[in-house]
C-alpha cells in the first residue's frame, strides 16, 4: 500500500560550531552547547550557567531519486534552537525565531530531482542573553523526512475528538490534499507491543486479544478538502493518569477504489470539565492535580530529546508519585506528551515565556507579534491528539498582560488555541505582582502602552525605566493601616485591576506564588476555579489541607519538580557566607528528583501532604561535610539531606538526620545510644547528631508516647564495587536510541557508599557510543563529554546511544582500587 511515508533524517549530518571552529560528524538530535566551555565571568551567570551561545551549522547532502518529482515531500524538524534558518541547495527556503515549535517545510518544487540536493541548517543563539535557563542550541528534536502522493492525507491532518463517555461516542477529523473517499478503524492499543489492527478483517480480533472486544470502521466521502465521521463505541476504556488506555484510529485515503495514502494517530478517550463545588473533573471524576513545573533538559546529555529519553524521564516522575507536569515556559515535545500518554501523566502545555516584552534578549521577541498565532497553532498542533495534555497556559509571568495591549494578545493566543481545540482548559501563570507593578504609574490598564509612547520621547523614555524597575524589585507603598496584613487591601485592588480584563476570558485562574491568597481570591470569584500554577514545595503541606476541604483549588505545580541545568540554586542554600550563584554552579538544585533522575527523600513530606491516609517513617541524613551547619534556604527546598549512611571518613563530624512521619514525635538512636526527641510538625522532624558508622535507628510515638514505628539504616559493608544498572538491555539501531546506566559505588549487597567520591571511568565498544557520562552534582566543573567523571553520593549516571549498525555494545566502568564492572547491551 502506498502512502505518506515518514522516514528519519537524523544521520548523516556535518556540524560546525562557528565560535569554535569544532567541526564533527552528529546524529540528530544533537544539542550543541552542553559540551562547549563555561565562562565563569559570563553576565548574568546564574541564568545559564555559564553556558554560551553560538552560531551552529548543520549540512546534509542526500539524494532525490527522479520518481520523487511526481510526490509530495515535506521536510520537518521537530524544533531548532533558536534562530534558525534552512537552506535547500545554497537557496534560503525557511526561518524561524521560535526555538520550540516546529518547522514544516514543502520541498517539492525547490528539490533537484536524480541527483544529490544539499540542506543546510543555521541555528544562531546569541552568545548571551538568550535564556532566563540552559536551552542548549541545535537541532535537539527529531527530524523527518516526509514523501507521499499528491493526493494525501496532510501532516497531523487526523483528529480525534472525544464528544462524550457515557457513551463513548468519538469524532475523527481528516484532512486531506485531493478528494475521494476516507476510510476509518478504531482499534484498542495493546499494553505489551503496542500493536494496532491493520485491517478490518482482524480488528475484532486485535480487539478482542487486547482485552477489550471494542473495535468500529466507517467510510465517508472527502469534501471541501475534509471528512468527519462519528464512532460509538461499546465498553471503551476511558484514559486518565491512573488508567492510561489508548486507542489508534487507521485511517486510509482511497481514490477510485485505490488506497493512495494512509496515517495512524494514537489517542485517548477521555473528558475534561471543572465546577468550582467539584473541582476539575477527569471523566467526571474530581481529579486534584499533583503538579510539578519541569523545563527542557535531560541532565547529562543536555537537550536532547526523542522517544527513548522522555519515556525514561517521564517514568520516572510517574513512579515519584506526581500525577501532572507543567512544560515550563515552552510547548512540550511531542516525544515527552506520548510518553505522559503511555505511563499515565497529566500535562499543561504552556505557550511563552515571555510577549512582546522582554525578559532576556533573545531575539525571538522582536517578531513575536508577527509569529504568535502560528506558533500556539502549532502548539496546539502538537497537543492535539495526546490525552495527556489538558491544560494551555498562554504565558508564564508576562508583566504586560493586565494592559490594554497585553490584554487583547492574550485573548489573541487564547481564541488561535478555541479555534482549533476547544476540549481543553486554558489559563495564564502570572508573577501578579508583576501585573500590578506593571501598571502602577502608567495609564497602561485603559490606554494601548503604543499610543501613549507615541505621544512623546518623554513617555517613550518614562516607559523604559518603568519597566525596569518591576524587574529590579521595586518597593511597593502601603498605608501604615495595611502594614502585616497578609493580603493588603490596595494590593486586593491593584490585583483585581490587573486581571479584571483577561481573566474572565480563561477558563482557569492561574496564580504563581500566592498559595496565603486563595481564601480572598475565592471570595472575590466564587464562580472561579483556582490553580497554582507554580508554587513553593516547602508549603506544600499547608497547600494540601487547604485544597481537601476547597475543591475550587484544583492543583499545584512546585518549582521544580527536577533539576535542571541553569538558574544556578533558585533555592538559595548557603552554609554561611559563601558565594551561592558563582561557577561551578550548574544546576537549580530545586528539585525532588534530581539532575541524573534520582528521587530525592523529600518525595516523603509530599507523599504524606497528598495523601492523609499514608503511615510509616522514613530517614534521610546530611553529609557530613558542612561541620554541621543547618543550611539556610531562601525558598521552595527545606533540605539537603539523602538516603543513605555511609560516608567513610567523615566520623566525628557533625550533621543532621530528617524524619518524614506521621508520628507525633520521633526519636533518633546511633548503635543503639539515644541521641535525642523531636515534636513532629508538618510531617517532619530534624535532629543533630554525630556521624558514627553503624545502625541508624529513627522511632515514631504517637501522642501519648507509644511507639508507632521503628526504621534502620545501616553503614554499608567493607567490600567495594562498581555497579552498574542498566534501564534496559536491548536498543534499537539507527542512533536514535538510547540507554540509561545508573552507576554506584557499593558494597556487595548493593547498599551506596556516598562518600568518599571517586573518580570513575566509562569506555564503550560495538554498537555504542556514550552520549553523556556525569552526576548530578550541582556544583560541578566537569564536561559531561569526558571519560572519566567524580561521582556524587556514591553515583553516576552514563546514558549510551545505539548505533547505525546492528550487534553487542559493551560499556565498561572503572575505578582506581576498584574491580571494573561491565554492562553488555544489544543493538537490533
Amino acid at each position: 500500500m502506498r502512502k505518506m511515508k515518514k522516514n528519519s533524517f537524523n544521520t548523516g549530518w556535518l556540524f560546525e560550531d562557528e565560535a569554535s571552529g569544532r567541526k564533527e560528524q552528529v546524529t540528530l538530535p544533537h544539542d550543541a552547547m552542553i559540551n562547549t566551555e563555561r565562562n565563569p565571568q559570563m553576565r548574568n551567570y546564574f541564568l545559564t550557567a555559564g553556558f554560551q551561545g553560538s552560531r551552529y551549522r548543520y549540512t546534509k547532502t542526500f539524494f532525490v531519486p527522479e520518481e520523487y518529482r511526481d510526490k509530495t515531500v515535506i521536510l520537518e524538524f521537530e524544533t531548532v534552537y533558536c534562530m534558525s534558518t534552512v537552506l535547500l541547495n545554497g537557496e534560503k527556503i525557511f526561518e524561524k525565531a521560535y526555538g520550540y515549535t516546529p518547522l514544516q517545510i514543502p520541498l517539492t518544487e525547490r528539490l533537484r530531482f536524480g541527483e544529490e540536493n544539499t540542506v543546510e541548517v543555521i541555528a544562531d543563539v546569541p552568545k548571551e542573553g538568550y535564556a532566563r535557563w540552559y536551552t542548549g542550541g541545535g537541532i535537539y528534536r527529531p527530524v523527518n523526512l516526509y514523501v507521499g502522493e499528491k493526493d494525501h492525507i496532510r501532516l497531523y491532518g487526523v483528529k480525534v475528538t472525544t464528544l462524550s463517555i457515557h457513551p463513548a461516542k468519538i469524532r475523527v477529523d481528516v484532512e486531506v490534499e485531493g478528494e475521494g473517499e476516507v476510510y476509518v478503524e478504531i482499534s484498542k492499543k495493546g499494553k505489551e507491543d503496542g500493536a494496532v489492527a491493520a485491517d478490518a478483517e482482524n480488528v475484532a480480533a486485535h480487539a478482542a486479544a487486547a482485552g477489550t472486544g471494542t473495535a468500529a470502521a466507517a467510510s465517508a466521502a472527502v469534501s471541501g478538502g475534509h471528512a468527519s465521521l462519528e464512532f460509538t463505541l461499546e465498553n471503551a476504556a476511558l484514559w486518565s493518569a491512573e488508567t492510561p488506555e489508548l486507542y489508534c484510529a487507521s485511517v486510509t485515503l482511497k481514490k477510485d477504489g485505490q488506497a493512495v495514502d494512509t496515517a495512524e494517530e494514537t489517542f485517548g478517550i477521555r473528558t475534561i470539565d471543572k465546577d468550582p463545588e467539584r473541582g476539575l473533573l477527569i471523566n467526571g471524576v474530581p481529579t486534584f492535580l499533583r503538579g510539578g513545573c519541569i523545563h527542557n533538559d535531560n541532565g547529562v546529555i543536555g537537550v536532547i530529546n526523542n522517544d527513548a529519553t522522555e519515556l525514561h524521564r517521564a517514568k520516572r516522575i510517574k513512579e515519584s508519585g506526581f500525577n501532572t507536569i507543567r512544560s515550563a515556559h515552552h510547548p512540550m515535545s511531542r516525544s515527552l506528551m506520548k510518553a505522559c500518554d503511555e505511563v499515565g501523566l497529566y500535562v499543561m502545555d504552556e505557550a511563552f515565556d515571555y510577549w512582546y516584552r522582554p525578559k532576556v534578549l533573545n531575539p525571538h521577541r522582536e517578531t513575536f507579534l508577527e509569529t504568535f498565532r502560528e506558533d500556539t497553532r502549532l502548539m496546539v498542533q502538537d497537543a492535539y491528539n495526546h490525552p495527556c495534555v489538558i491544560l494551555y497556559s498562554i504565558g508564564n509571568e508576562i508583566p504586560e498582560a493586565g494592559g490594554v495591549k497585553g490584554v487583547r494578545v492574550g485573548k489573541a493566543i487564547v481564541e488561535e488555541i478555541r479555534r482549533i481545540d476547544t476540549s481543553r482548559l486554558t489559563t495564564l501563570c502570572p508573577s501578579v505582582h508583576w501585573l500590578r507593578e506593571y501598571l502602577d504609574g502608567t495609564p497602561y490598564l485603559t490606554e494601548d502602552e503604543d499610543e501613549w509612547m507615541a505621544k512623546s520621547p518623554e513617555n517613550k523614555e518614562a516607559d523604559g525605566k518603568h519597566y525596569i524597575r518591576i524587574f529590579m524589585g521595586a518597593a511597593e507603598n502601603l498605608p501604615d493601616s495595611e502594614k502585616g496584613d497578609p493580603y493588603p487591601p490596595t494590593f486586593v485592588k491593584a490585583d483585581e485591576d490587573a486581571t479584571k480584563n483577561l481573566y474572565p476570558f480563561l477558563d482557569v485562574a492561574g496564580y504563581n506564588y500566592y498559595e496565603d491568597r486563595y481564601e480572598k481570591l475565592h471570595e472575590l470569584h466564587p464562580e472561579r476555579v483556582l490553580l497554582g500554577t507554580e508554587t513553593r514545595g516547602d508549603r506544600i503541606v499547608d497547600t494540601m489541607r487547604y485544597a481537601r476541604n476547597h475543591p475550587f483549588l484544583i492543583g499545584d505545580f512546585i518549582w521544580t519538580l527536577q533539576d535542571h541545568l541553569g538558574e544556578v540554586n533558585c533555592c538559595n542554600i548557603r552554609y554561611g557566607d559563601e558565594d551561592t550563584k558563582a561557577y561551578p554552579w550548574i544546576s537549580n538544585y530545586g528539585g525532588v528528583i534530581d539532575l541524573s533522575g534520582h528521587i530525592l527523600p523529600a518525595i516523603h513530606r509530599y507523599e504524606f501532604a497528598w495523601n492523609p491516609e499514608k503511615h510509616g517513617l522514613y530517614l534521610a541524613s546530611q553529609p557530613p561535610v558542612h561541620k554541621g551547619i543547618r543550611p539556610e534556604f531562601g525558598s521552595y527546598k527545606w533540605t539537603d539531606t539523602v538516603d543513605g549512611w555511609t560516608y567513610e571518613g567523615c566520623e566525628g563530624e557533625k550533621t543532621w538526620v530528617d524524619f518524614y512521619t506521621d508520628a507525633d514525635s520521633v526519636e533518633l538512636q546511633i548503635n543503639g545510644k539515644t541521641l535525642g526527641r523531636e515534636k513532629v510538625t508538618d510531617y517532619f522532624a530534624k535532629i543533630p547528631c554525630v556521624y558514627e558508622p553503624g545502625i541508624l535507628t529513627g522511632i515514631g510515638y504517637d501522642g501519648d508516647g507509644k511507639e508507632l514505628y521503628r526504621t534502620e539504616v545501616k553503614t554499608a559493608g567493607k567490600e567495594t564495587v562498581l555497579r552498574a544498572v542498566p534501564d534496559k538491555t536491548v536498543l534499537k539501531e539507527g542512533g536514535e536510541d538510547f540507554c540509561f546506566i545508573e552507576v554506584e559505588v557499593t558494597d556487595s549487597e548493593g547498599n551506596r557508599k556516598l562518600l568518599p567520591e571517586r573518580k570513575v571511568s566509562v569506555q564503550a565498544e560495538g554498537c555504542g557510543v556514550i552520549q553523556g557520562f556525569g552526576s548530578a552534582c550541582h556544583k560541578n566543573a566537569e564536561k559531561y563529554n569526558q571519560a572519566s567523571h567524580t561521582t556524587y553520593l556514591g553515583r553516576l549516571m552514563a546514558v549510551v546511544r545505539s548505533t547505525e549498525e546492528k550487534g553487542e555494545i559493551r560499556i565498561r566502568f572503572s575505578c582506581d582500587g576498584l574491580e571494573d564492572t561491565e554492562v553488555i547491551l544489544l543493538s537490533e
